[in-house]
């Protein structure tokens, strides 16, 4: 199921130095659900990771993307298990005219992939910021490299220290 959610959750426990007993009892789940969890058998709600959040003090969205992907990559491996000699770094196209080979799968397929390739793009990401400042340096730092970024932080730390507590 959610083998990436699972392994990051308890990497961020045992980071944070908290034992599975000691963030099952503070998200107030079983700790048996918890160790289903980060072994990937169960695939959390929405509440259950609100709660895993909340307690592990990280922010959710990192949680629902993790799971999403996940999901994405189980299903990839699904349909290509179906598909023998499919490339999946090959979008496959599948023409609206009604007159294709293709079968439903491969074009299901197709879509999961580009799904999954759009989850790391941080320029669609920043389609979603409504403030029109705040998305132009979204979508600009989307192409700077380490270097420049460091030097843009560096300018924004200056700017408002309160917010920068790495």
């Amino acid at each position: 199921m959610g083998l990436a959610l699972g392994q990051y959750i308890k990497e961020t426990r045992k980071s944070s130095k908290i034992s599975s007993m000691k963030l099952s009892q503070e998200a107030k789940i079983s700790k048996s659900y918890l160790d289903y969890v980060e072994s990937g058998a169960r695939d959390p709600g929405p509440d259950i990771l609100a709660k895993l959040a909340a307690a592990l003090d990280i922010h959710i969205d990192a949680l629902f993307d993790m799971q999403i992907r996940d999901k994405l990559d189980l299903a990839i491996s699904k349909l290509s298990a179906g598909n023998p000699g499919i490339d999946e770094n090959v979008l496959q196209t599948v023409p609206r005219d009604g007159h294709t080979t293709q079968s439903i799968d491969l074009k299901a397929l197709a879509m999961l992939q580009a799904a999954f390739r759009a989850k790391n793009d941080t320029a669609r990401v920043a389609d979603y910021i409504k403030n029109h400042d705040l998305r132009a340096i979204v979508k600009a730092g989307a192409n700077l490299d380490d270097e420049e970024l460091a030097k843009i932080r560096k300018v924004m730390e200056s700017l408002y220290p309160e917010k920068f507590h790495d």
